[in-house]
């Protein structure tokens, strides 16, 4: 199984963020992806989870472009973005209970509770979520990625708000979705944490993929050597649509 991104650019006004991008993550890949703040990381993610629409190049699965209009395609998908889309006033078993019923799946109490306790919230389960710290609002917002056993995994700094516990959480279940064949593309700051779970990375400069690193015998300090030495080097202006 292997998701294809091919030729695809997104443009906002005149600034050109994705420049006919190619890109390719295979089935039980964790590929993090790296790069300066404004690179084009959350819209990429965006338009893979189908919430943008590019002016060019599509997106293939196993051979197959994805049609995003088809219920089916958003099923494959699990989403985790800085807005946790969660309602504030419903509890979070009840939120689970939204979501299950919206990708028709098992709403049943059991199930709920089994999807809270693998992030560690079954205690919170009948609180609502407007009374969740941040944190707490993460991890829900991971059960909720989760909940449909998506394909394909789409994490926009995952880490944002969990405390250690919650990150080696975090960590698990990604190791689980890729013992399962599942595909992660994920964007983070935390290296230290994304290195143990991370099979590549990939650094995006504009707009499109300007250099990818294996995994394989990788260190914390060579990781961060790799990273710092593309940061530094210069970027020309603004990319501009052409007329």
């Amino acid at each position: 199984m292997t998701l294809a991104i091919r030729q695809v650019s997104k443009s906002f006004g005149q600034h050109r963020v994705l420049d006919v991008l190619d890109l390719e993550v295979r089935r039980g890949e964790l590929l993090c992806l790296l790069g300066r703040n404004g690179a084009g990381k959350t819209t990429l993610l965006r338009v893979l989870a189908g919430l943008l629409k590019p002016e060019r190049g599509s997106i293939w699965l196993n051979n197959q472009q994805i049609d995003y209009a088809e219920s089916h395609a958003r099923h494959d998908i699990g989403l985790v973005m800085h807005q946790p889309f969660l309602y504030e006033y419903l509890t979070g078993i009840e939120n689970l209970r939204f979501y299950a019923r919206l990708y028709q799946v098992s709403d049943d109490n059991a199930a709920l509770e089994a999807a809270l306790a693998q992030v560690g919230m079954q205690r919170f389960a009948a609180k609502p979520v407007r009374a969740y710290s941040r944190g707490m609002k993460q991890r829900l917002t991971i059960a909720r990625a989760l909940l449909h056993n998506p394909r394909i995994l789409l994490l926009d700094e995952p880490y944002t708000g969990l405390d250690l516990q919650g990150s080696q959480v975090f960590n698990q279940l990604m190791l689980e979705q890729k013992q399962q064949g599942h595909m992660v593309i994920m964007t983070t700051h935390d290296l230290s944490h994304a290195l143990p779970i991370s099979s590549r990375f990939a650094f995006l400069a504009r707009g499109r993929i300007a250099e990818e690193l294996s995994n394989e015998s990788l260190s914390l300090d060579n990781l961060e050597t790799w990273l710092t030495e593309r940061l530094a080097k210069p970027v020309s202006g603004q990319q501009k649509v052409a007329a």
